[in-house]
């Protein structure tokens, strides 16, 4: 019977996502159509998911032998053990050998900062025994536990972050009732791959009744600068250039972040980012080396040899379980709650393919129903950017548009209809982070007795809270979108000999070395050249003039650092009439490339003189070289021994290049 219902099970949901793809089709050839800016529609066909999907690999698909539960009247944790899957786990290692017990222990994870680094190490303490129904400690907030055979053979390990309760809050006196906030972000997602590749989700929160946000917008490279102006409203020029130097350690602490306003208003707060060594503000080791929130999920887990997992979950799991255990914690909270938790992407080139991650979001979208919190709180579901995808089939629209989804809870909705109207309206008009950042300070001001006005950004000060309508002649620049990032414009590819015209990648390589050169970088980072020239593409204008914007991705040496530049050029006089050397984007990774920089102005760009990797041609030049010293030797050797009574022909003595001959298939063991 059960093998029936989960075919009846698997056959519905094939059916639901048929129905979800085939209905979420549009019928016209824009996603926003206003009088300043027209947004392509892109469909996109479903088939492209296939290849993907056949490669992934979970991260475990055993039955849980520990589980953590959180015991409400005690308010701890406890360890459970199913002793029925230890079993199973030993009678299938008795084929080795006898075997009859296991015990099973954990380790409390520490990270030991005593030098005040982002990028604190990570340790686990002393092992400590623990057998089913054991209670953690309160001061234990991750811990790595396992159990082992008596062999101390791993039957299974797995990783908990906890969430453990604080002291009782005092109430909150307010003129009015406040929303929690909850905002749930996944990096790498686009609104096209959200559509294509998710149809039943986004099935889902339209029929639930949340406003999408078609012309959402990312402002920056990378999502640590779209987060960025969503937390602070400032754009990647000017938090690079605080007095306090984003290259110091703690910089980022003393930055306006939005949950400070939140923390003012009486707010309990809350962020989760990245439960590996992977994190957006880890990234460019100037996060943070104490808890920003009151409750903070700490990096902690660097020991872990895959990206994708930690433990036996996807780590994006992890971070829908700690927003979970965190407003359950909270549920009967006096003080309203507010939470960010930002999940990493996977895979950027499996991410939206990977079913589990999928299953894991639309879980976790259902629990926020059923427990009631939707009731109670304002929900964000965003993404910084779309995935940054390589080589022929990147796609522009699909990196600059991000998802943003906003649901307002039925009081909310009654008590303000203007606020209604207004997301309607803004739904298919052009959006940024800065327009969400300005958000979340009107939504604090709401209801205030004596309401604060939000003052205007100094990045963008045309931006707006999106609780009120955006106007229909908006602009990129309206918006604070610059012109890199602008889905509005209508570019065409330029072919090869088109390209060729053009000197605009070794004008572009110039205008990078001229940049380390100001900031004394010359000496520490490689000079560049240009290598190749990938693609170009030309801004259709409608006004003729000398010049035209350009899209530019090239490759430079060493190293082949790939990077994407927009510019303007002047035919006339061969020269590029802007550029903002800042915004040119690196394409690949530059982390090995740049380690022997901290500050991250100029880090993109930096190749470290001992970080230079030589070229195949080089490589083999080298070898040769040193061939050929070793055959000068080898003569000179046979010159010494040879007797000088006669004159015989040395290359009777000149031994052969001594290649072995390797059999392929027998195994080398280097010892």
């Amino acid at each position: 019977m059960e093998p029936s219902r989960t075919l009846l099970l698997l056959i519905n949901l094939f059916v639901v996502s048929y129905l979800a793809m085939t209905s979420l089709q549009i019928n016209h050839e824009h996603l926003i159509k206003t009088s300043e800016c027209h947004i392509p529609y892109t469909p996109k066909e479903m088939q492209v998911i296939k290849k993907y999907t056949d490669n992934i690999k979970l991260c475990s698909a055993d039955d849980d032998l520990i589980s953590i539960r959180f015991d409400e009247k005690t308010q701890q944790y406890v360890l459970n053990v199913n002793d029925n899957i230890a079993q199973l786990r030993l009678g299938a290692m008795e084929e080795k050998s006898p075997l009859v017990g296991y015990n099973c222990s954990y380790r409390k994870i520490l990270r030991v900062n005593r030098n005040k680094t982002a990028d604190a190490p990570v340790f686990l303490s002393e092992e400590v025994a623990f057998s089913d129904g054991y209670v953690v400690p309160r001061d234990v907030e991750g811990l790595k536990a396992a159990c082992r055979n008596e062999l101390a053979e791993d039957l299974q390990s797995d990783t908990f972050a906890l969430v453990q309760p604080l002291q009782t809050y005092t109430p909150l006196i307010s003129w009015h009732r406040r929303p929690n906030v909850v905002m749930i972000g996944v990096d790498g997602v686009s609104q096209i791959n959200f559509r294509r590749n998710m149809p039943v989700i986004l099935k889902h929160l339209r029929m639930q009744g949340w406003f999408q946000m078609v012309g959402y917008t990312r402002v920056g490279e990378g999502a640590l600068h779209n987060l960025m102006a969503l937390l602070t409203g400032y754009s990647p020029h000017t938090w690079m250039n605080l007095k306090c130097g984003l290259n110091k350690i703690g910089c980022i602490k003393t930055m306006p972040l939005i949950w400070k306003r939140f923390k003012k208003k009486g707010y309990i707060t809350a962020y989760a980012e990245g439960m590996s060594d992977l994190t957006i503000f880890n990234l460019d080791k100037s996060g943070f080396f104490e808890s920003p929130t009151d409750f903070y999920a700490r990096p902690f887990l660097k020991q872990n040899m895959r990206r994708d997992c930690i433990g036996r979950r996807l780590n994006t799991k992890y971070i829908y379980d700690y927003c979970e255990q965190y407003l359950k914690r909270h549920a009967n909270s006096t003080r309203p709650m507010f939470g960010l938790f930002f999940a990493n992407s996977i895979n950027p080139e499996q991410s939206y393919a990977n079913d589990k991650m999928q299953v894991d979001l639309m879980e976790m979208l259902t629990k926020l129903k059923k427990t009631g919190v939707l009731s109670q709180s304002i929900v964000i579901l965003f993404s910084g950017q779309g995935p940054m995808r390589k080589g022929k089939n990147k796609d522009f629209l699909e990196e600059s548009l991000p998802i943003l989804f906003i649901w307002l809870p039925p009081w909310f909705r009654v008590m303000h209809p203007e606020i209604v109207q207004s997301l309607r309206i803004n739904s298919n008009r052009l959006t940024s982070p800065y327009d969400l950042h300005l958000t979340l300070q009107h939504l604090l001001e709401l209801g205030e007795r004596w309401p604060r006005v939000v003052d205007k950004l100094v990045d963008c000060p045309t931006c707006q809270t999106l609780f009120a309508p955006v106007p229909e002649n908006r602009t990129c620049s309206d918006a604070g979108i610059g012109e890199s990032h602008c889905p509005c414009d209508s570019y065409k590819l330029l072919n090869v000999k088109q390209i060729k015209q053009l000197s605009l990648g070794k004008l572009l390589v110039r205008s990078i070395n001229e940049f380390l050169h100001h900031y004394n970088l010359q000496e520490l980072c490689s000079n560049l050249t240009l290598k190749s020239v990938k693609t170009v593409l030309q801004r259709k204008d409608k006004k003729l003039s000398d010049g035209s914007t350009y899209r530019v991705q090239f490759t430079a040496s060493p190293n082949n650092p790939r990077f994407s530049a927009t510019t303007r050029y002047n035919h006339k006089h061969q020269v590029l009439e802007y550029i903002n050397v800042e915004s040119v984007f690196r394409l690949n990774n530059y982390q090995n490339d740049s380690d022997c920089m901290r500050r991250i102005r100029g880090r993109k760009f930096c190749i470290c003189e001992s970080r230079i990797v030589k070229s195949t041609s080089q490589t083999k030049d080298n070898a040769k070289e040193k061939q050929n010293k070793i055959k000068k030797t080898k003569k000179e050797l046979q010159k010494l021994t040879k007797p000088k009574k006669k004159k015989v022909d040395e290359s009777l003595y000149e031994l052969p290049d001594m290649q072995p001959e390797i059999n392929e298939d027998i195994e080398i063991i280097s010892v």
